[in-house]
């Protein structure tokens, strides 16, 4: 089973729910972090797709304190319940812009997988473009790794404007995305399982959920479908994080190069071109791209999500050009766009 929180436009989240299908999803959870009525009404009565309106009368019920400002408390308290009432063997919990690329069949690898582990990991790859690339589909480009722990390559392979910025890649998050094995006793966190604690009065320790990487699979990471795109999802943290602040709230510590981007796509508001600024976060130089290749960090995935969602949905006008899915993007994000200034 797949369980994702969503705002994307709706032709990626046909491609989202299509793709996990196509991979022999049971079921495919869609929780609808803002109203969408065309996904609703296009994915109505399907066997294996189950939605949820996370509106006023959800939070009032699985959060009393209101709907949390953070996306990923809301991400965190619709996983939970999501997997509270699992009824599958797996749960996989990712977000809409995340892809699953498997050597071999799913089912096969996690019926492999011993019984003492009680999570698998799995390894993200980041989308980027490749330098003269101008894509037809938001869906085509390369993908690049993250750095090995504790290696610091970011200058070697983006210069010393750029290492600070990319010093942590993928850009987003390194840490990966996990399927949760069912029955397990542990906390749920974005990316993977936590020990749940100690009940009052108790002096045993936490214990730790066992975990280890999923092999020969990792999960497409499509951070930078466009580039507007990967502006709106940094200026949308931005927002959060200072809506936090004013509550009087500490909002979550992010690693630096997070931090940067962030900084990078706040600024570039004030530019001309805003998005053309934060362009060098996902668009490879010639240097770049040979560096990341010469390094074992680049990666070619034989993907098209374009291809299966028209073979699932083909009664569905789907179109996934660039300038297409920044039109939609416009207009699902347009407060965040005239917070900052670019409406």
């Amino acid at each position: 089973m797949v369980q994702a929180t969503v705002h994307e436009p709706f032709d990626l989240l046909a491609a989202f729910v299509a793709h996990y299908l196509e991979l022999g999803a049971d079921l495919v959870r869609l929780h609808f972090d803002t109203p969408h009525p065309e996904a609703e009404a296009a994915f109505a009565g399907h066997p294996k797709i189950q939605m949820t309106r996370c509106d006023t009368a959800y939070w009032a019920r699985m959060k009393p304190a209101g709907r949390p400002l953070a996306h990923p408390k809301r991400q965190r308290v619709n996983a939970r319940k999501t997997f509270a009432k699992l009824k599958y063997d797996w749960l996989l919990i990712c977000d809409a812009d995340e892809y699953l690329a498997p050597k071999h069949d799913v089912a096969t690898m996690l019926a492999a997988q011993p019984a003492h582990l009680d999570f698998l990991r799995v390894s993200m790859a980041e989308k980027v473009l490749p330098p003269g690339l101008t894509p037809a589909t938001v869906f085509e480009g390369v993908f690049r790794l993250p750095q090995p722990t504790g290696q610091t390559y970011a200058e070697m392979i983006y210069g010393p404007q750029l290492a600070t910025v990319l010093e942590r890649v993928v850009a987003g998050h390194d840490h990966g995305k996990s399927f949760l094995r069912r029955g397990g006793d542990f906390g749920i966190n974005v990316h993977s399982p936590i020990a749940k604690p100690p009940k009052p009065g108790s002096t045993a320790a936490p214990v730790e959920p066992v975990g280890a990487w999923l092999p020969d699979a990792c999960l497409a990471h499509y951070d930078a479908l466009t580039p507007l795109y990967y502006l709106v999802k940094l200026l949308g943290k931005h927002l959060s994080d200072q809506a936090i602040i004013d509550t009087g709230q500490i909002p979550r510590q992010l690693h630096r190069s997070r931090v940067a981007q962030i900084e990078m796509a706040v600024a570039a508001c004030a530019e001309q071109d805003a998005v053309a600024k934060t362009a060098p976060l996902h668009h490879l130089t010639p240097q770049s791209m040979q560096a990341l290749r010469n390094l074992g960090l680049l990666l070619e995935l034989d993907l098209a999500p374009d291809r299966i969602a028209r073979k699932h949905f083909p009664h569905l006008n789907l179109d996934f050009s660039p300038a297409t899915f920044d039109r939609a993007l416009r207009i699902k994000h347009a407060t965040t766009l005239a917070k900052m200034g670019l409406a």
